[in-house]
C-alpha cells in the first residue's frame, strides 16, 4: 500500500466519507418534489442523487421540463433539510477514531457542497465538530467540485501547500477536484460513489474502510 508522507492537512468530504447521510438526505428530497407538486420518487431513487449540492441534484430530477421550479425546489430543500438532517444520519465506523488520531498532529479540513448551517449542525450532533480546523461549505463557494475552488479556499486559508495536503472523497468529482488543486487524493469505496468511475478519477489511493487512513497518511 502506497504511504502519503510529510502530509499536513487532511480534507474530508463529508456525505458518504465523514457521515451516512443519504436517509435524511432522500426525506428531504421526497418532501420537496412533493411540495413543488411533481412525481414521487421512492427513498432509494431520491438517495441517488446525493452528491454535489442541491441544484445540480433537483436540476436532474425535475428535467428540462420543470426547469422553472429549480429554485423553488432548492429554497425548500435547503429550508427542510436544515431542520431534519441529522434524524437519521450517522458516522461512518472508524470515523470518530480516525479523527481523533489525526487531531493535534495535522491540520483537518471539510469541503462539502452541503449548506453550512446543516453542516454544523450535523457535526455537533455527531460530535465531531471539535476535529475541524476549517469548514468550507456550499455558502463558500461559487464553483463546485470538480472545480478545486473549495480545497483551494482551504489551502490558502490555513496556509499549506497543495503537496502537504490530501483531499479524501467518495466521489470522482472529490478525486478530480483534489488532482486540479495539486493534492494527494484518496477514494472511498464505502461512500455513494460508483467504485468504477472513483478508479476511473485516479486517485493516489483507493481504501474500502475509514481506519486504514491512519495507516497511509503520515
Amino acid at each position: 500500500m502506497k504511504i502519503l508522507e510529510n502530509i499536513k492537512l487532511v480534507i474530508f468530504d463529508l456525505d458518504g466519507v465523514v457521515v451516512h447521510t443519504k436517509p435524511d438526505l432522500a426525506i428531504a428530497v421526497q418532501k420537496t418534489l412533493e411540495a413543488v407538486g411533481c412525481k414521487p420518487l421512492s427513498q432509494e431513487e431520491a438517495g441517488n442523487h446525493v452528491g454535489g449540492g442541491a441544484k445540480k441534484a433537483f436540476t436532474a430530477l425535475l428535467g428540462p421540463e420543470h426547469a422553472q421550479q429549480v429554485d423553488e425546489a432548492v429554497d425548500f430543500f435547503r429550508v427542510y433539510y436544515g431542520e431534519h438532517c441529522i434524524e437519521f444520519s450517522s458516522l461512518y465506523p472508524g470515523i470518530k477514531e480516525v479523527l481523533e488520531h489525526f487531531y493535534g498532529r495535522v491540520k483537518i479540513a471539510m469541503a462539502t457542497a452541503k449548506i453550512r448551517s446543516a453542516t454544523i449542525k450535523i457535526l455537533k450532533k455527531l460530535n465531531v465538530f471539535q476535529y475541524f480546523d476549517l469548514l468550507v461549505t456550499a455558502d463558500d463557494m461559487q464553483r463546485m467540485k470538480p472545480d478545486p475552488q473549495c480545497i483551494e479556499i482551504i489551502l490558502q486559508s490555513l496556509g499549506i501547500e497543495p503537496s502537504e495536503a490530501v483531499m479524501i472523497g467518495d466521489m470522482a468529482t472529490d478525486i478530480q477536484a483534489g488532482k486540479a488543486a495539486g493534492t494527494a487524493t484518496i477514494g472511498v469505496t464505502y461512500g455513494y460513489g460508483k467504485p468504477k468511475d472513483l478508479v476511473a478519477a485516479g486517485p493516489d489511493i483507493i481504501l474500502g474502510d475509514a481506519m486504514g487512513l491512519v495507516d497511509i497518511i503520515k
